[in-house]
């Protein structure tokens, strides 16, 4: 995943594309370097149970939209308990979750480019899942001059996402077919940081809006999982940068 915390080409300049499930502040400008993509092309054949199409509108919500709510719970969480901050496995996963469905991630990290991740998370019977497997966010600062804060220019900082060179994903031993047919594009959406926010955090001191941001990336949106427990795995990489996620999920009665 990434957000707004891209270099620039001019020295000194912060812009904004963070990993989430991978990227780092250099691996961003390294993107753009030519790597050969592990795209397929979708087929009848590449349908997965339990997995909503990317077409699709569950909980009604398109996969963009869902992908703009999952980046405004992923930046709006204070640092101070954001579990994507988290390596340990020491913050609660339910932090910040609202309603149905629930958000996973990998590291948010704007130093780090390559991250194992295991965590544990209770998850209430019925929940939900929306994750992303690979994604990146760029918002534009109110400060950037017009022609940094047009719909084009945004999409065109996020484009490099379509050319991953790994992409792969199990939910409970059986592998999700072609990931790469989830590739979403969000709508534009804003972004309010909280005092305590991820790029402090991380010491790099940004303004608290970011508006208007765009959304590109892999996400799966998983329908409630039964009673007991289960593993969610990902692995991607793009560049250099790469991220090795596993999820332990228990699911169990309580309140959602």
């Amino acid at each position: 995943m990434k957000s707004k915390a891209k270099l620039r080409s001019n020295p000194g300049a912060v812009g904004r594309v963070l990993g989430l499930a991978a990227m780092s502040l250099s691996t961003v400008v390294m993107a753009s370097l030519s790597i050969q993509p592990v795209v397929a092309a979708p087929s009848s054949q590449d349908n997965n149970p339990g997995i909503a199409p990317i077409q699709s509108h569950p909980d009604g919500k398109t996969y963009g939209q869902w992908a703009a709510a999952w980046w405004q719970w992923a930046q709006q969480t204070p640092a101070s308990t954001n579990p994507l901050l988290d390596k340990l496995d020491k913050r609660d996963c339910s932090v910040g979750q609202k309603g149905h469905v629930w958000f996973l991630g990998g590291i948010l990290s704007l130093v780090d480019t390559r991250n194992a991740v295991v965590r544990n998370c209770t998850v209430p019977t019925g929940t939900k899942l929306f994750f992303p497997l690979l994604n990146t966010t760029y918002g534009a600062f109110v400060t950037d001059p017009p022609d940094q804060r047009t719909e084009d220019f945004l999409r065109a900082q996020v484009a490099f996402i379509e050319t991953p060179t790994l992409l792969e994903a199990k939910i409970d031993g059986v592998p999700v077919k072609n990931p790469t047919q989830y590739l979403e594009k969000s709508p534009l959406f804003d972004v309010q940081l909280p005092i305590d926010n991820i790029y402090e955090a991380n010491g790099i001191a940004v303004p608290l809006l970011f508006s208007p941001n765009v959304d590109e990336g892999y996400y799966l949106f998983v329908q409630p999982l039964p009673p007991g427990k289960h593993t969610i795995e990902w692995k991607e990489k793009i560049g250099t940068a790469e991220q090795n996620v596993t999820y332990y999920i228990e699911v169990k009665p309580g309140r959602n």
